[in-house]
């Protein structure tokens, strides 16, 4: 019963071509990260008062988008380099 554990890896590496790329698990993306980020969601502004505040809360939606991409972007390369 013990020699099960160590024969095991060794019949499924034999399933394996020499030129099998080796199965890596999907990276950990944190969960804050796949939020979506609010933007500006009132009415259509009328007034330029209002046409300034839903600049501000568009521009502050579109910053944390980029900011979360750029984060998600840095661990995906982290975890898996381009192969140029």
């Amino acid at each position: 019963m013990r020699l099960y554990p160590l024969c095991l890896p060794l019949l499924l590496t034999g399933c394996f071509g020499s030129d099998s790329e080796p199965i890596t698990p999907p990276p950990r993306v944190p969960a804050d990260l796949l939020q979506p980020c609010v933007g500006y969601i009132g009415p259509r502004p009328k007034t330029e008062g209002q046409l300034s505040d839903a600049m501000v809360a568009e521009a502050r939606g579109r910053s944390c988008a980029n900011g979360k991409l750029q984060t998600i972007s840095e661990i995906l390369n982290h975890i898996s380099p381009n192969k140029d």
